[in-house]
């Protein structure tokens, strides 16, 4: 007999409540033991994942989108406590990365009969408040764009709200400059997006040439350079070819890799992470290694305790 925790948060529009009872009778006819939680809040996201953490229960199984994903990655890393994801939000930025589909069940199907994986995790320092994150850490245009897309429209469009808002924010594609500290390595580069990624696929299910992996104790830093809407979908484009570090033949993208990354701005710009803005410029991002366990698309588990 093996032990979870499936954990939701009510948001109106979805299904969450009721997912999260299915969850809970597909892992209990496989021979879980499982406990369900249904809050309101994204702090009682976090309280009842350490509380799971501090029953020693081997997974929590979190329903719902980015948001909620995020606030139980902050919690688990660091500890031996699996994640596993039904994916129910717009983006879904963690579960596509690991491959795991948007169906419930099929969701469901992974956390019963994956495999472990374990992942490194980064987290971002701005004001003295930390935040964690799996997949990205984003400074400029796209944390403007998440920044101007209401919840209404996301839970009426999907992901095409995201693109509407891109589209009204267009004109805003511009350089500003930016110091860039790595590993301790300091440079001054004008662009108008960085990302320090931890995964590659993007919300556009598109992924870089030069592959970006979860599990090398470092961060990616992709910093795009561009002025105007039609240069910022070339650069992007060019962003998705490149095939080695340092910067692109073009000269619109540079790539490297860091384990310690400060990023300031002028003027100062948006911060996001995972799909959520958290504050702004200046921004300290540093990586976990090996920090989080993850529940992937695999041969079957074996159900005995850890």
């Amino acid at each position: 007999m093996t032990r979870a925790l499936v954990l939701g948060r009510r948001r109106r529009g979805r299904m969450i409540g009721p997912v999260v009872q299915q969850t809970r009778r597909t892992l209990e006819a496989a021979g879980w033991s499982v406990e369900t939680a249904l809050v309101d809040r994204k702090r009682e996201l976090r309280r009842h994942a350490k509380r799971a953490v501090g029953s020693r229960v081997d997974m929590v199984v979190a329903v719902g989108g980015d948001g909620a994903v995020q606030q139980v990655v902050r919690i688990l890393a660091g500890t031996q406590v699996a994640l596993a994801i039904v994916p129910l939000g717009t983006g879904n930025l963690l579960a596509g990365n690991l491959g795991i589909a948007g169906d419930a069940e099929a969701a469901t199907n992974v956390a019963i009969g994956g495999v472990e994986r374990r992942i490194d995790v980064g987290r971002a320092t701005i004001a003295g408040q930390r935040t964690t994150f799996a997949v990205a850490c984003g400074i400029g245009f796209d944390a403007e764009v998440m920044d101007a897309t209401p919840k209404s429209r996301k839970l009426r469009w999907g992901k095409l709200a995201y693109l509407a808002a891109a589209v009204r924010k267009r004109g805003e594609v511009r350089n500003v400059s930016h110091e860039i500290t790595l590993d301790g390595v300091t440079s001054t580069m004008e662009a108008t997006q960085i990302f320090v990624a931890n995964f590659g696929q993007t919300g556009l299910g598109l992924e870089p040439r030069l592959t970006i992996e979860p599990d090398d104790g470092a961060l990616d830093v992709i910093v795009v350079s561009a002025s105007g809407p039609l240069p910022g979908l070339l650069a992007g484009w060019e962003a998705i070819r490149q095939r080695r570090h340092g910067k692109s033949v073009e000269g619109h993208v540079f790539r490297a890799r860091a384990r310690k990354i400060r990023i300031v701005a002028t003027p100062e710009r948006l911060v996001e992470t995972d799909g959520s803005v958290v504050g702004t410029t200046p921004v300290k991002v540093s990586v976990r290694p090996a920090a989080l366990t993850v529940i992937v698309p695999g041969p079957r588990r074996s159900q005995s305790p850890r």
